[in-house]
């Protein structure tokens, strides 16, 4: 009972940010974010989007993390008042992010692309960027997932409907609609058929 009550507390505390929300929300991405992670959280979806996102920002740190990404360096001193998830660093530009990135968990996690597509799923401990110092970063398809504990670096390109499982570690190029996973990586299930391919 008194959980629920916070829960309520905190939604009407968070509520004018929708207007934040509704600024920032350019072509739509914001919204396609939130609807995103409805789906993929298998939440209760409500037909008001204002709803929606309350209750998704009241209940998800993780939620919160991408909301602010979305927002810019206009919204740090809003963020530094409201706990988001611990050690997530966005360092690829978010004109570089499509819409629909849901973070499972998010914690200890760098993103660092050159870019991502849409609807994409990056979960905890994972780590994206350069292979070296000045060395340029993967390119991520749409539909893509990168489970706890991936690793996936350098100059390569990760097809379209692709799923990296967990501790993955993936420095080479990843075609579309395949399953791989190991160190090093290798591709396990390639167009809904089980193989055993190594990169």
């Amino acid at each position: 009972m008194i959980h629920l009550l916070i829960f309520r507390v905190k939604c009407l505390f968070f509520a004018p940010l929708y207007i934040l929300f509704l600024m920032k929300n350019k072509n739509g991405i914001m919204s396609k974010d939130l609807r995103q992670w409805e789906n993929t959280l298998t939440v209760i979806k409500y037909k008001s989007e204002f709803l929606a996102f309350i209750r998704m920002f009241a209940a998800l740190r993780e939620y919160r993390s991408l909301f602010f990404f979305r927002c810019g360096k206009g919204s740090n001193i809003i963020k530094a008042l409201i706990p988001c998830t611990k050690e997530l660093h966005f360092i690829t530009k978010k004109e570089d992010v499509a819409e629909g990135l849901v973070l499972q968990h998010g914690y200890s996690t760098i993103i660092f692309a050159e870019s991502i597509g849409t609807n994409c799923q990056i979960w905890h401990n994972v780590t994206i960027g350069r292979a070296h110092d000045k060395g340029r970063r993967p390119r991520i398809g749409n539909n893509v997932k990168i489970c706890t504990d991936a690793v996936v670096i350098g100059d390569i390109t990760i097809g379209n409907n692709v799923t990296i499982g967990a501790g993955s570690i993936v420095v080479k190029d990843i075609p579309d609609n395949c399953i791989v996973c190991g160190n090093p990586a290798r591709i396990i299930n390639l167009n809904g058929e089980k193989v055993n391919i190594t990169l």
